[in-house]
């Protein structure tokens, strides 16, 4: 049951992480774009070359992840999904606390808009500790224990 429990609460968390990935993480005047907007303007940022290409790769990649683990949980491979969405919640969460601590910067041109780091980095703390869950869930075990039955 906790480790059902937990899977569920990674699922939510996996959403959520997904759905923050699609909200406003920088804005420019009025403007606002998301994380994937944002990557395009990686040349900016120096990364044009083979670190750019990484990063970028990385970055799209987490939505087929989150939908990898969530298959895994529903096949029943708890235990692969929680390490997987260990490193999900890892990569995702690092990303959105490194966007949430430099805040929302108000009265300047262009700044971090925190809606999207702070609700990814939600979804990446409920799908952490989910996976935390499922990994710590007693399970039934094929040793025999001294004195019990045969």
């Amino acid at each position: 049951m906790r480790s059902a429990v937990g899977a569920a609460i990674a699922a939510v968390g996996l959403v959520t992480s997904i759905a923050g990935t699609f909200l406003p993480w920088l804005k420019s005047g009025s403007t606002t774009r998301d994380s994937y907007e944002v990557l395009s303007l990686r040349g900016f940022a120096g990364l044009d070359g083979v670190a750019g290409t990484v990063v970028t790769a990385v970055w799209v990649g987490l939505t087929p992840l989150a939908m990898i683990v969530v298959a895994l949980f529903v096949f029943r491979f708890s235990r692969f999904a929680a390490c997987t969405g260990l490193l999900f919640g890892t990569i995702s969460g690092t990303v959105a606390l490194l966007a949430t601590v430099q805040g929302d910067s108000k009265g300047s041109l262009v700044g971090i808009s925190t809606a999207g780091p702070v609700t990814t980095l939600a979804g990446a703390v409920l799908t952490i500790a989910g996976a935390i869950t499922v990994l710590t869930s007693s399970r039934r075990s094929a040793v025999r224990t001294p004195g019990g039955n045969p």
